[in-house]
């Protein structure tokens, strides 16, 4: 499973056609938008991007850290979020997208300090994925306890 992750974010395939995006594979670069959204790197952020990926994709800790890696330079690749929004909403229950907005404030408040620029980027993604403003707010207060 993490070759076909790391060869979808590397474009690499076997048939030469790219790879299908796996919803997990769009929401670890939704992870990566929210850490960057603030323009600061903070390794408390990545660090928690990773546990989320350990455990979302059922993977070790270095294999997350491998996906963070990849994942980063596929963010930094996009402009639009629509391609990874679509592929969460034809896959994910609402009840697994809210788990993923709850991912995102996780996200968000791992360096300590919540910047509007974070929570621009999630109520963005929460509006992409069809979620309504109470998800967005529920979600925020789950992640902080």
């Amino acid at each position: 499973m993490i070759e076909q992750i790391l060869a979808f974010f590397k474009g690499e395939s076997e048939t030469d056609d790219k790879p299908a995006l796996s919803a997990e594979d769009a929401a670890a670069v939704l992870l990566i938008e929210v850490m960057m959204a603030d323009h600061d790197l903070d390794h408390r952020e990545k660090d928690c991007i990773q546990d989320i990926l350990a455990r979302r994709m059922s993977v070790s800790k270095s294999d997350a850290e491998i996906c963070v890696e990849v994942a980063m330079d596929r963010q930094q690749e996009t402009h639009d979020l629509f391609e990874f929004t679509r592929v969460i909403n034809d896959t994910f229950d609402e009840d697994q997208r809210y788990e993923l907005i709850v991912d995102l404030w996780r996200v968000a408040f791992a360096d300590g300090q919540l910047d509007k620029f974070e929570d621009h980027r999630i109520r963005r993604v929460c509006d992409m994925l069809h979620l309504h403003h109470s998800h967005f707010i529920r979600a925020k207060s789950a992640a902080q306890h």
